[in-house]
């Protein structure tokens, strides 16, 4: 009998057709792993007990390490311009535009005013107060604007997410001691413990803001419904051995298993525990590969396609995000047919390409789905751009374009009848 093929720190074990957590040598259920470095802080080794955020957190830094996705940049979303005021005082409360955090610092405080019109500013971060001797009023980095208004519970807000750089739409919930926020989000995700420099304020009337909140939505969506697909329990969470055959089965370019069983062990991840597919989704809508995605959408091939309450759903091949698996899209915007009756499904993100025989269920208006028509048959016939009433009198085979009908036009004479082909015809 061969030996079995191991993983490289000899925790898995491959059978042929998965890999499988190996025959544990002595007990314990609990696992380990060197907490995120998403967002620059490293944190001492956590047992984590296969909670679906924290082994999240981990597949996702796993993610990026390989190299498949980047920490998002800070990536505002539109606000409102803010007023800017003609001077400051001593003592006045300013937010600071910080080109090495990237973003407004708020709390900061009018130290002096210089001979030369420019101010002297403290600025706290962290455990400490820098004072910058010289800057100026403005909206560039560097610069300095009125302190925000404080928010208010029920406030409409743009937060951003766990620090991660994306910026999603939510709700001031409840204000703690510390001047932080807890937060509901639009997509049913929770937040405490924000602080004022991860929130924006979020102007409702505005289009392009709706606009940017109506795609985020969509997007995560998307990706939420295809991560349903494994979750047979509908428990919101998808096992990590799962993901694994993802990562390493599908798409053009898939990983090799090794990579990820290495990435997976080094940060403690356990096959058998749960990642919330919510919040991996959520990340990925935010990531740079989401956010500077090019405007093109990609083509994906789909078969067994059906259509069911304004979403496409099938089996898709090399899928960008997905791989080859299942679908359910989101809401269809159009679909065209070519020549050859192949079809293009077009949603928010994608456009899904089903060939003539790869219908499941072939959609009403499919080249296909022509009817027959018979003679003594009653019609609609187009003619200058305007369908009218009409009886089949005759059928005949026509010369290049199939069959041929002879319509008689109700309540106009004989002299307007004519033969048309089934191209100007369609059933009452």
């Amino acid at each position: 009998m061969t030996d079995p093929v191991m993983s490289p720190d000899g925790k898995f074990m491959w059978i042929g057709s998965e890999w499988v957590p190996a025959p544990p040598s002595s007990g314990g259920a609990n696992i380990t792993m060197q907490d995120s470095v998403i967002g620059g802080d490293v944190v001492n080794n956590t047992v984590i007990n296969n909670d679906p955020s924290s082994v999240t957190a981990a597949v996702i830094t796993a993610l990026q390490q390989m190299g498949m996705i980047n920490t998002p940049q800070q990536h505002a979303p539109p606000i409102s311009e803010v007023e800017l005021p003609q001077s400051f005082n001593i003592g006045d409360h300013v937010e600071y535009n910080s080109p090495t955090n990237r973003r407004w610092l708020n709390r900061c405080k009018v130290l002096a005013v210089n001979d030369d019109g420019t101010y002297k500013i403290e600025v706290p971060k962290d455990s400490q107060i820098e004072i910058k001797h010289a800057v100026v009023i403005g909206t560039s980095p560097g610069t300095i604007r009125p302190s925000s208004i404080p928010y208010n519970i029920g406030d409409r807000v743009f937060v951003n997410w766990k620090n991660y750089g994306h910026f999603y739409a939510g709700k001031i919930a409840s204000e703690n001691q510390d001047n932080t926020f807890l937060i509901h989000f639009d997509d049913g995700d929770v937040e405490d413990n924000v602080e004022w420099g991860r929130i924006e304020p979020l102007n409702e009337s505005s289009e392009e803001v709706q606009a940017y909140i109506s795609q985020d939505s969509e997007a995560e969506n998307e990706l939420i419904e295809a991560f349903k697909i494994f979750d047979v329990s509908n428990s919101g969470t998808i096992p990590a051995k799962e993901y694994l055959r993802i990562l390493t089965e599908t798409g053009d370019d898939p990983i090799p298993v090794e990579d990820v069983m290495n990435e997976f062990s080094e940060l403690g991840i356990d096959l058998n525990s749960q990642i919330d597919y919510r919040e991996l989704a959520k990340y990925l809508v935010g990531s740079d590969m989401m956010a500077n995605a090019e405007s093109l959408k990609p083509e994906v091939v789909i078969r067994d396609a059906s259509i069911n309450d304004g979403k496409l759903k099938g089996y898709a091949y090399a899928h960008p995000k997905l791989g080859e698996t299942w679908i359910n899209s989101t809401n269809i915007k159009s679909i065209s047919y070519d020549e050859r009756a192949t079809s293009r499904v077009e949603t928010r993100n994608t456009i899904y390409v089903v060939g003539p025989t790869g219908w499941a269920i072939k959609p009403e208006n499919h080249p296909f789905n022509k009817p027959s028509f018979s003679a003594g048959q009653q019609v609609k016939v187009e003619w200058n751009g305007s369908w009218w009433d009409a009886l089949i009198r005759d059928k005949k085979s026509g010369e290049t374009n199939g069959s041929l009908f002879l319509i008689h036009y109700v309540g106009f004479d004989s002299s307007w009848d004519e033969w048309v082909d089934a191209s100007r015809m369609k059933t009452v």
